[in-house]
């Protein structure tokens, strides 16, 4: 890691945890110009880690997807995009960023804790379909943190009583988030069939096999079933509301797992440059 790529990073933090701050408080206490203040300040963490990514990109001349630094700041940067350009400014729908943010914050501790070495890719990698892979694999992420952000929302309206924590009122519809989150969980499924897809081409040119049951492949593929699941259930057994917001949350959980855990845990190809050194 270079040193102005250093500055940026650490820089990113405390802005990124101060934006948390303020739109928890400006939510509750129903301030709203703390809130407007702390949707400003994810703009500014939104430039910081812009900046980090390109400096990184300009001295080892590829993007952010080999190393797990690369992979988890890439995917901070996709998920704090599409709040803000989808959500932030939509009545009911920017106080996601209540929820959003603090797991962001959490996801920037993991960045930080990670090998940040630069890494230069072998001709082997430098492929049209590892791009592919990548691309749809941040907008994977993207799709199921906002969707999980919504199904904390339905939650709260559920079990917070609203009529006493007028906060609570500030949340959009919970019908309006139980609608985007199933939206936004077709959209992760559909993403995360091209990244699977992209990435078993990208696997044949590399390794001469499309699927070779490495733990990652095989729990990325248990990820997709479950999300798959959700929709089988929407669709038949009109699966929404509460328990389809738990399922949600689990699903989250299971997604952190299988791609971020899971190269920790286990002997993977992936790791051969997910922790380049």
């Amino acid at each position: 890691m270079v040193f102005i790529e250093k500055i940026f990073l650490f820089a990113s933090i405390p802005v990124c945890a101060l934006s948390s701050v303020l739109l928890i408080l400006g939510w509750i206490f129903e301030k709203k110009r703390l809130f407007i203040m702390g949707r400003g300040l994810t703009w500014v963490f939104l430039a910081t880690v812009t900046a980090t990514i390109a400096v990184r990109w300009h001295y080892q001349g590829h993007g952010p997807y080999i190393t797990m630094y690369e992979v988890f700041l890439s995917n901070v940067w996709i998920a704090t995009l599409i709040y803000l350009v989808f959500f932030s400014r939509k009545k009911g729908l920017d106080v996601l960023g209540v929820f959003a943010m603090p797991i962001i914050l959490l996801i920037m501790g993991a960045v930080v804790m990670s090998p940040a070495q630069i890494s230069y890719l072998t001709p082997s990698y430098r492929s049209v379909w590892l791009m592919v892979h990548v691309l749809f694999a941040k907008l994977t992420y993207g799709s199921i943190l906002m969707a999980t952000a919504l199904s904390i929302s339905v939650l709260f309206h559920r079990y917070g009583n609203p009529e006493k924590n007028r906060y609570i009122q500030r949340l959009s519809d919970p019908e309006q988030a139980d609608i985007l989150s199933y939206k936004l969980i077709v959209s992760a499924l559909f993403f995360a069939s091209i990244m699977i897809i992209s990435g078993s081409i990208w696997a044949n040119q590399l390794w001469g096999k499309y699927w070779g049951w490495d733990p990652i492949e095989v729990w990325s593929l248990v990820t997709w079933i479950v999300y798959g699941l959700y929709l089988h259930l929407r669709i038949t057994y009109k699966f929404k509301g509460v328990p389809a917001a738990i399922y949600i949350i689990l699903g989250f959980f299971l997604s952190v797992f299988s791609f971020f855990i899971m190269p920790y845990v286990l002997p993977t190809v992936h790791n051969s440059f997910m922790f380049a050194k």
